[in-house]
C-alpha cells in the first residue's frame, strides 16, 4: 500500500491518458482488491489526505477509479479478459480511422504545397528570364550605340588603306567593347568589300576565318533577327574545340546596305553560369530551349513529367525548370481524389464496425453482470478471489513499470527543459522573440533560474582562426574544448558574483549574457576586465586564442537582440585590431569610420603598375593597407576589397598574352579567392596578397621572357637560312648582329628549336649541298663554296662525317640507283 501511495504522489507530471492501457487495467484491479480491505483510492477520506489529486492526470485517474469501483460494487467484479478483448477489438478501428484521417490531411497538404511550389518556381523562372533578357538587351544597345558613335570602329568599313597600327586601335576598341558586356563573349567585325574579318586578337580573310559559314549565310540570305539559336563557334578553321554560342548580327551602316556587320557571340556556358548564380539557393535546375524546343545542351533534357516553362518575347527562347514530381514531393502526391473517396468510405465502415463490436461485446457483459448480481449476497468475493494470485503478480509488474516510466519521464523532462532553455536564449539573442520583463521573470521562475539584475551586458567570444581549429581537432575534441570554454568563463563570472547564461549562436561564436548587480553595474568595467581575464587564461592553458566583442550595458531584456548585434559588430572589428583581442566601444572609437569605396582609385592605379611590371605596385599596396589599418573595417569589408582587387586584376590580365591568362585562371585566381575567404585581419590579408602577387609577377615576367626568347630564336633561324653560304657564318657573328653574348644566343636557340646552333647550320648547309650533288653536275669544289666552305677538304671531311661517304661517292651511288 505504501508503494502505491508513493506512486500516486509521483504521478503529478504523468499524463495517464498516455500510459499503456494495461497499466490502467492493473491499477483498477488493485483498487478492487483494496476495496475489499476497506481502502478505495480517492474514494476513502483517509487516503484522500495522503494522495494529492491536484493534477489533471490524477483527477482523471480518480474519476475512472471511483466510477469503476461504484459500478462493480453492484455488478460484482468482471474478469479482466473481457476488458482486453474489448480493447483489442476497438484498437484496429481506432488505428484505421486515425490513419485514414492522417492520409486525407497529408493529401490535402501535399496538394496545397505542390501548387505553391509550382507558383514559386514559375516566379523564379520568370525572374531569371527577365534578368537574362535585360543583359542581352544591354549588349544589343551597347553594340548599336558604339557602332553609330565610335569613329574608330567605323573606320574599319572604309576603303582607305589601313596600317597595322590602325588595326591595333580598332582591336583595342573591340576589347573595350567586349569588356563592357555583362556576359563572357567575343566580338568581330566583317568588311564585305575587303573580305576581311577583324577580331580582338587577329585579322583574317573570309576564306581563312573559322566562322565563314555563318557570315556567308547572312550574306546570301536574310540577316538573323535578334539572337540566334546555339551554334559552334571558333576563330580558326583548324580549331576542333569550338564552343557553343548564341550570336547577334548588326549590319553596318544599316540593314539595306550590307557594307559589313558586327557580330557578337555570347558563350552559352556564360549564360548558364549567370543562371546558376541567380539560382544558387534553389534545389531545382533551370535550363533554356530555343524556339523549336531544343535544349541548349543536348544532355540537359527537360523533365518528362511536365517542366515549368516560360517563353521570352525578346529572344523567343523557352526557360524551363524541373517538374514538381522530380523528387521534391513524397509518394503522397500520387494520391488522387479517388483515394480520398475510398478513405471516406473506410471511415464510414469503421463507424459501422465500431457500433457492431460494441453491440456484440455488450451482451455477454450484461449477462455476466446479472449473474454476479444474483450471487453476490450468498458468495461474497468468490468470483474475484480465485484469480487474485495471477492478478496481483500482474499488478506488481505493472507498478514496477510505472515507476520506471516515471523516472524516464523525469529525465526526459529535464532534457526537454534544457532544450527549451537553449531555444529561448537563441531566439532572444537573434531577435526572433521579444519578451517583456514580466514574461521573463515568470519563465525564469518556472525553470528555477535567477532572473534579477540591475543591468545586462553581452560578451561574444570567437575562436580565432576557426578553419585551422576545425582542421586540427576531431569533432569530439572540438566539443570538449568548446565545453571547456563555456565552463571556464562561467566559473570566472561566478567568482565575481555575476550570473551568466550563454548560447553558441554560431559554431565559432559563444554569446554570453551577464546579470549585473548594483555593484558591478556602477563600476562600468566589469565586462572588459572579465573578458580580458578569460582571454589571458585561454592563452596560458590552451593552444588556441579567442577574441571578444563587448556590448554596452543595458537595463531591459526587451533590448537584448539590439545589444547582441552591437557585441557582434565590435567583434567583427578584429579585422583591424587583430586576433586575440578584447574590443568594446571605447577601443572601437580609436579608429576612424570605415569603408572600402575610397580605395578603389588607388587600387586601380596599383593594378596599372602591376600590369606594367613596375615595382611601384608594392609601394601602392603598402599605402592601401596602411590606410586600412587606420579605419574600422569588418571581415566582410576585407573580402569586398579583395574581390575588387580580383576583378581589376582579371580585367588587366585579359589584355595580356594568352599564356599569362591561362596562368591566372589555372593557378592564381583561386589563391586570391582563398585569401578573401580565410584572412581574418588586415595584416593577414596583406601578407597573403603580397605573397601571391609577388609569385604571380615573377611568373608573368618569366612568361614575357620566354615569349621574347622564341622571337629572337626565330629571327636567328631565318638569318641562318638566308646566309648559310657565308663562310664567316658563326655563333660569334650572329651574337654580334643581335647584340647578345654567344652563350645567350646558344641557350635561346637550343631552348626554342631543340637543336644546337652549329648542328642547325650544318643541317642547312648539307641539305643544300645534297640537293646540288643530286640535281646538278657542278664540281664538288663549287658546291663546297656555295654552302660556305672555302676549303674542299673541310667540306669532304664534314660531309663524310654526316652521311658516312665522301660527296663524290654519294653522288655516284644515288645516280647509279636512279639509272
Amino acid at each position: 500500500m505504501t508503494i502505491f501511495v508513493l506512486l500516486m504522489n509521483r504521478m503529478d507530471s504523468i499524463d495517464l491518458m498516455n500510459v499503456h492501457t494495461g497499466f490502467l487495467a492493473a491499477v483498477i484491479a488493485a483498487l478492487l482488491v483494496m476495496r475489499q480491505a476497506g481502502e478505495v483510492a480517492g474514494c476513502q477520506p483517509g487516503l484522500t489526505q495522503l494522495v494529492r489529486f491536484d493534477s489533471p492526470g490524477l483527477q482523471t485517474f480518480r474519476a475512472v477509479a471511483c466510477l469503476s469501483v461504484k459500478k462493480f460494487e453492484g455488478v460484482i467484479r468482471l474478469r479482466m479478459n473481457w476488458y482486453y478483448r474489448m480493447m483489442l477489438s476497438y484498437t484496429p478501428i481506432f488505428f484505421v480511422a486515425v490513419s485514414s484521417l492522417i492520409i486525407v490531411f497529408f493529401t490535402m497538404l501535399n496538394n496545397a504545397s505542390e501548387k505553391k511550389y509550382i507558383e514559386t518556381n514559375q516566379a523564379i523562372v520568370e525572374q531569371i528570364m527577365r534578368n537574362t533578357d535585360a543583359n542581352l538587351k544591354l549588349i544589343e544597345r551597347n553594340v548599336v550605340s558604339e557602332m553609330q558613335s565610335d569613329k574608330t570602329l567605323q573606320s574599319f568599313f572604309t576603303d582607305e588603306p589601313k596600317t597595322l597600327y590602325d588595326f591595333f586601335l580598332i582591336q583595342k576598341k573591340l576589347v573595350e567593347l567586349k569588356a563592357s558586356l555583362p556576359f563572357f563573349s567575343s566580338v568581330y567585325l566583317y568588311d564585305a568589300a575587303a573580305g576581311k574579318v577583324l577580331t580582338d586578337s587577329d585579322v583574317f580573310t573570309l576564306d581563312s576565318f573559322g566562322d565563314r559559314s555563318f557570315i556567308e549565310a547572312f550574306n546570301r540570305g536574310p540577316v538573323p533577327y535578334g539572337w540566334t539559336k546555339p551554334r559552334a563557334y571558333g576563330q580558326s578553321q583548324l580549331d576542333r574545340n569550338k564552343q557553343p554560342v548564341v550570336s547577334l548580327v548588326k549590319l553596318y551602316p544599316f540593314a539595306s546596305e550590307k557594307r559589313g556587320a558586327v557580330v557578337v557571340n555570347v558563350y552559352v556556358s556564360s549564360l548558364f553560369h549567370f543562371i546558376r548564380e541567380l539560382n544558387e539557393n534553389e534545389s531545382g535546375s533551370v535550363g533554356i530551349m530555343d524556339e523549336n524546343m531544343h535544349p541548349f545542351f543536348s544532355s540537359a533534357q527537360p523533365d518528362e513529367a511536365g517542366p515549368i516553362a516560360v517563353r521570352s518575347e525578346y529572344t523567343g527562347w523557352n526557360y524551363y525548370a524541373d517538374s514538381v514530381l522530380s523528387g521534391n514531393f513524397s509518394v503522397v502526391s500520387l494520391l488522387s481524389d479517388i483515394w480520398a473517396a475510398v478513405i471516406f468510405v473506410i471511415i464510414l465502415a469503421t463507424v459501422a464496425w465500431f457500433t457492431l463490436i460494441t453491440h456484440i461485446h455488450y451482451k455477454p457483459i450484461q449477462m455476466m453482470a446479472d449473474k454476479i448480481k444474483n450471487y453476490t449476497a450468498r458468495k461474497s468475493g468468490e468470483l474475484g478471489i480465485k484469480s487474485l494470485p495471477n492478478e496481483l503478480a500482474f499488478i506488481d509488474t505493472a507498478i514496477d513499470q510505472l515507476l520506471q516510466s516515471s523516472m524516464d519521464y523525469e529525465n526526459l523532462h529535464k532534457q526537454d527543459r534544457l532544450l527549451r532553455q537553449r531555444t529561448l536564449f537563441m531566439e532572444l539573442l537573434s531577435g526572433l522573440r521579444v519578451m517583456t520583463q514580466e514574461e521573463w521573470e515568470k519563465q525564469m521562475e518556472a525553470w528555477e533560474m535567477p532572473y534579477r539584475y540591475e543591468r545586462l551586458g553581452i560578451v561574444m567570444i570567437e575562436i580565432d582562426e576557426y578553419g585551422a581549429f576545425a582542421a586540427q581537432y576531431k569533432p569530439g575534441d572540438q566539443y570538449l574544448l568548446k565545453f571547456l570554454i563555456e565552463t571556464a568563463y562561467g566559473e570566472m563570472a561566478q567568482k565575481r558574483g555575476v550570473h551568466v547564461w550563454h548560447s553558441w549562436t554560431e559554431p565559432h561564436r559563444l554569446s554570453i549574457v551577464h546579470h549585473l548587480g548594483e555593484e558591478e553595474a556602477s563600476s562600468g568595467d566589469t565586462l572588459p576586465r572579465l573578458a580580458e581575464e578569460f582571454r589571458a587564461w585561454i592563452n596560458d592553458n590552451l593552444d588556441i586564442t579567442v577574441s571578444a566583442g563587448i556590448s554596452e550595458e543595458f537595463r531591459s531584456i526587451e533590448a537584448i537582440a539590439s545589444y547582441h548585434r552591437q557585441a557582434a559588430k565590435h567583434l567583427s572589428y578584429k579585422a583591424v585590431f587583430g586576433v586575440n583581442v578584447v574590443i568594446d566601444s571605447q577601443i572601437a572609437e580609436t579608429k576612424l569610420p570605415g569603408g572600402t569605396y575610397r580605395y578603389f582609385e588607388p587600387l586601380t592605379e596599383m593594378i596599372r603598375f602591376y600590369k606594367l611590371n613596375n615595382g611601384q605596385w608594392q609601394d601602392k599596396l603598402r599605402d592601401i593597407f596602411g590606410e586600412l589599418k587606420r579605419v574600422l573595417l569588418t571581415r566582410n569589408d576585407l573580402a569586398r576589397l579583395t574581390n575588387d582587387l580580383i576583378r581589376e586584376l582579371e580585367t588587366a590580365i585579359r589584355t595580356l598574352p594568352a599564356g599569362i591568362q591561362r596562368l591566372w585562371t589555372a593557378e592564381y585566381r583561386h589563391q586570391f579567392e582563398q585569401a578573401a575567404r580565410h584572412a581574418e585581419t588586415v595584416e593577414e590579408l596583406q601578407d597573403r596578397l603580397h605573397a601571391v602577387m609577388n609569385k604571380l609577377a615573377r611568373d608573368m615576367e618569366r612568361e614575357r621572357i620566354n615569349r621574347d626568347s622564341h622571337a629572337v630564336a626565330d629571327r636567328i633561324k631565318a638569318y641562318i637560312d638566308l646566309h648559310y653560304a657565308d663562310p664567316d657564318l658563326s655563333l660569334i657573328q650572329v651574337s654580334d648582329r643581335y647584340k647578345l653574348s654567344p652563350r645567350v644566343v646558344s641557350h635561346l636557340f637550343k631552348e626554342a628549336t631543340g637543336e644546337k646552333f652549329m648542328d642547325y647550320v650544318l643541317k642547312v648547309r648539307f641539305g643544300h649541298a645534297r640537293r646540288l650533288l643530286l640535281e646538278t653536275d657542278e664540281p664538288i669544289q663549287s658546291i663546297a663554296e656555295q654552302v660556305g666552305y672555302l676549303h674542299v677538304i673541310s667540306f669532304h671531311r664534314a660531309f663524310k662525317k654526316m652521311f658516312g661517304v665522301p660527296p663524290g661517292e654519294y653522288r655516284n651511288m644515288h645516280r647509279s640507283r636512279e639509272g
